[in-house]
């Protein structure tokens, strides 16, 4: 990532400092930052063509140098704009009352400054760790009903949670959608259902979605596929300030398996261009898709750096010191995208790159040969 970033800055600098393209001022699309607006409006300029000043072949080589390299610059201005979010999952746990101090210890030692987390404690839990995070950590129920309250055995509902003051619920966690033998209490349709319900009562959800190691072996294609099966029912509900998009690879749920940087980031950025197909390239550029397969402190920084992987929902390791580690290299990891956003965006606007600087660029381009060669 980032010798992409670094050859994307590089065609860059060429492009304007060549004045092979002109800059044309456009408003800002709806929710969008100055800055990824900016990025699109210079990716929209490649792809039209308006060239202004040389049309020789260097600078159409140049020009198309220029279209991939705004398109990685695009990419991590609108990754920079979306605030990282961790989760904590802790699942059936703990099996004492008494261990609980302990964990909410754990969540409050997090930096939030950078960082939104939230922590879904196990229904007995809820009432316990309400109004126990002093840093701004959402406790998030690990499920809900689309009935609300009433003769429903073993449910709980909504309302139930806003009278404690709980904002947010999550839902679709693959362990409900019937994997590892538990017996499938989800469908597509109801977590549509519940979805619709949860956003008309002014709450936020966090809706994960996951394939099983069968449909991973058949390739990304085919995970994309499922990931579409998931979405279909909700692309119509999906807001980017309302709804986190949970993305969870079924098969690295507690296995310490782990897909690597480049898969998860592939995956993401598949889930986005569905989301911008049949969504809305708003809702995409917005919307929050975390990682949920077995994040902990080793492998979150590199898996920080991907463009498209906007924070994690974190299993076993939220029960753990850890936890705090986490949530500090996806901040880490968001800050350095926010820097070299914004140095990208610069060195775009930048016309007076010197021809000993362009010249060096072109070298790592490959479109200049070095002297004595």
């Amino acid at each position: 990532m980032v010798k992409a970033f670094g050859f994307a800055l590089g065609a860059a600098v060429v492009c304007n400092g060549a004045t092979a393209f002109e800059m044309v001022t456009g408003t800002s699309n709806l929710r969008r930052s100055p800055a990824a607006a900016a990025g699109d409006r210079f990716i929209s300029e490649q792809a039209q063509g308006r060239f202004a000043g040389s049309t020789s072949p260097i600078s159409l080589h140049l020009a198309g140098a220029c279209a991939a390299a705004a398109a990685v610059i695009g990419a991590t201005v609108r990754r920079a704009s979306r605030r990282p979010v961790v989760g904590g999952n802790w699942k059936c746990n703990p099996e004492s009352m008494k261990a609980l101090d302990g964990l909410v210890a754990n969540i409050n030692a997090c930096d939030t400054s950078k960082c939104d987390v939230y922590v879904c404690p196990s229904p007995l839990h809820v009432a316990y760790c309400a109004d126990k995070f002093t840093n701004g950590a959402k406790v998030t129920p690990q499920n809900c009903n689309f009935k609300g309250c009433g003769a429903f055995t073993g449910e709980v509902a909504v309302e139930q949670m806003k009278d404690m003051g709980i904002t947010q619920v999550l839902i679709g966690h693959s362990e409900r959608r019937g994997e590892f033998g538990i017996l499938p209490m989800e469908s597509n349709e109801t977590l549509a259902t519940k979805l619709k319900y949860i956003l008309d009562a002014g709450m936020t959800c966090v809706f994960c979605i996951g394939e099983p190691k069968e449909i991973r072996e058949k390739g990304l294609a085919a995970v994309i596929a499922e990931m579409d099966v998931q979405l279909t029912q909700i692309y119509s509900l999906l807001d980017a300030e309302k709804v986190i998009i949970a993305y969870e690879p079924v098969w690295a749920i507690g296995t310490g398996l782990t897909a690597t940087p480049e898969d998860a980031q592939a995956t993401h950025a598949g889930i986005r261009k569905l989301i911008a197909d049949k969504a809305s390239p708003a809702v995409a550029d917005g919307i929050r898709i975390q990682y949920g397969g077995s994040a902990n402190a080793a492998n979150a920084g590199e898996l920080s750096a991907m463009p498209d992987v906007d924070g994690f929902l974190v299993g076993g390791a939220s029960l753990k010191p850890e936890f705090a580690e986490i949530v500090a290299a996806i901040s880490k990891g968001s800050d350095q995208k926010a820097q070299a956003a914004h140095g990208g965006l610069s060195c775009i606007g930048d016309r007076g790159a010197s021809p000993e600087h362009r010249s060096g660029v072109l070298l790592c381009l490959g479109l200049q040969k070095p002297v004595g060669v």
